[in-house]
């Protein structure tokens, strides 16, 4: 028995190579094509650059190894089912379970093995790759402003736009916050209907123009009475020390990806403190707004606010006057609401993200198993159309599996899903196929033949030609 492990082991450790190898290729091509123009328009010696793409393998690591696992079992048990070797085992009485049960154990350790890489090495390259990518495209910081994500210009200046034009530098639909100092729980909040990004070359300055916005802002976080509200149509903003030569920064800062599981749990506990300092803060407020309600509807309030406003004006006068400020107090407690609001809803997309990067370190582990589970009986019912139909079958999975990932992440950032379904729903669905397929294969009973390649089609045609 363990010598047929070893043989099971032996077979699909070099598919698992070559589809780690080619799947990182891939994945890399997209880093190419997204950072070779900033090369260029930069001036990036090559060392440098070559520095980039190393680091740019922290990340496609991550996704890369899992889908390995899934071209390794294709290929390395798709080859001995077509060579009649799983038929040979099976008929000396070992059960497609007992077969497989190597492969697994392989699986769960490669699992152990990327959840520790994810929150050790990951997070740690990722961090250098984007402090050095910082440092490159500092010249050009639009070029880092990206659409439906925060974006930190600086330690107290943070900017969020839901859409970008690259060629124009058009922005739609912005919020600015400015904090008093790093770690300001009630910071300015700029918002604006559009605007423009104008990169100052030879200011060493980016001009932000905003138009059709409002600017609200709290002097005294601890009295909600200095809430300010200004409208504006025109707005400009400017950055300076936004253009330097290259050089290497001492960034502390990380951003969720950047996080280790530790940091990550800190990070989502911090915006939570701030969702319930701003619920807080907005109970205040309305209670401060009924207690002014009150004491002009209530008889006995009303009676007292007369007399304390003396004999010399008329009641209704009075009454009138406090009636015109609490209205302007209820107009202002909405539009601080709406301030509120926004921060809350900041918390919130923050919050998201860090979630649904800790759930991301572990549910892309776990991949390497649930694939194995799809993979063998795959693998087994695709092993006579040969090893083109197995990396079909891995592309197919790994878009099916990329998507459910990658649109899970977007809905969960917007606060559509939430993040435990958004990182987990393509385990659970993958999971939900493989087993039955596994049991189905374990009882020997046939999956339905796969369809064979055109060209082993004519081939087995030409063969009974022949005979």
């Amino acid at each position: 028995m363990r010598l047929i492990n070893r043989h099971l082991l032996t077979a699909t450790a070099g598919p698992f190579v070559f589809g780690w190898v080619v799947i990182t290729f891939l994945l890399m091509i997209d880093v190419l094509f997204r950072y070779v123009d900033l090369f260029v328009s930069k001036g990036v010696p090559f060392l440098l650059a070559t520095r980039v793409l190393g680091l740019s393998l922290g990340h496609t690591f991550a996704l890369s190894v899992p889908m390995a696992v899934l071209v390794g079992v294709l290929m390395g048990v798709g080859q001995l089912a077509a060579d009649h070797e799983i038929t040979a085992m099976r008929a000396s009485g070992l059960s497609l379970w007992t077969i497989a049960r190597p492969l697994f154990l392989a699986a769960a350790v490669v699992t152990a093995t990327q959840a520790a890489y994810n929150h050790y090495v990951y997070p740690r390259s990722n961090h250098l790759l984007v402090n050095l990518l910082q440092d490159i495209s500092r010249q050009k910081p639009m070029l880092e402003i990206r659409e439906h994500q925060f974006t930190d210009l600086n330690d107290k200046l943070t900017i969020f736009v839901r859409h970008k034009d690259d060629r124009t530098g058009a922005i739609g639909e912005v919020s600015i916050f400015e904090k008093a100092q790093p770690g300001d729980p009630s910071p300015r909040l700029t918002i604006a209907a559009r605007g423009h990004i104008i990169p100052d070359h030879e200011r060493d300055q980016l001009r932000i123009e905003l138009e059709d916005g409002e600017i609200h802002e709290m002097p005294d976080p601890q009295k909600p009475g200095t809430y300010q509200l200004t409208r504006f149509k025109r707005h400009n903003l400017v950055v300076d020390h936004m253009e330097q030569d290259f050089q290497a920064s001492d960034r502390t800062a990380r951003g969720d990806r950047e996080m280790d599981l530790t940091a990550l749990r800190a990070a989502m506990l911090e915006e939570r403190g701030h969702k319930v300092e701003v619920r807080g803060r907005v109970r205040e407020q309305a209670g401060t707004i009924l207690d002014e309600q009150w004491k002009v509807l209530d008889p006995a309030g009303r009676a007292t606010l007369a007399n304390a406003a003396g004999g010399d004006s008329p009641r209704a006068d009075v009454l009138d006057g406090r009636f015109r400020a609490t209205r302007q107090k209820v107009q202002r407690a909405l539009d601080q609401d709406r301030y509120q609001i926004r921060l809350y809803e900041s918390y919130q997309m923050k919050e998201n993200k860090y979630d649904v990067e800790y759930h991301k370190k572990f549910a892309i582990p776990v991949a390497c198993l649930v694939f194995v589970l799809l993979g063998v009986p795959m693998a087994v019912a695709g092993s006579r159309s040969g090893r083109g139909i197995s990396v079909s079958l891995a592309l197919a999975v790994y878009l099916v599996y990329y998507a459910f990932l990658m649109g899970g992440e977007k809905l969960a950032d917007r606060g559509r899903l939430d993040p435990v379904v958004a990182m987990w729903a393509a385990n659970v669905v993958l999971t939900g196929i493989g087993i039955p397929l596994f049991a189905h294969t374990v009882r020997e009973g046939r999956l339905p033949d796969l369809p064979t390649l055109p060209w082993r089609r004519r081939s087995g045609d030409d063969r009974g030609a022949a005979r």
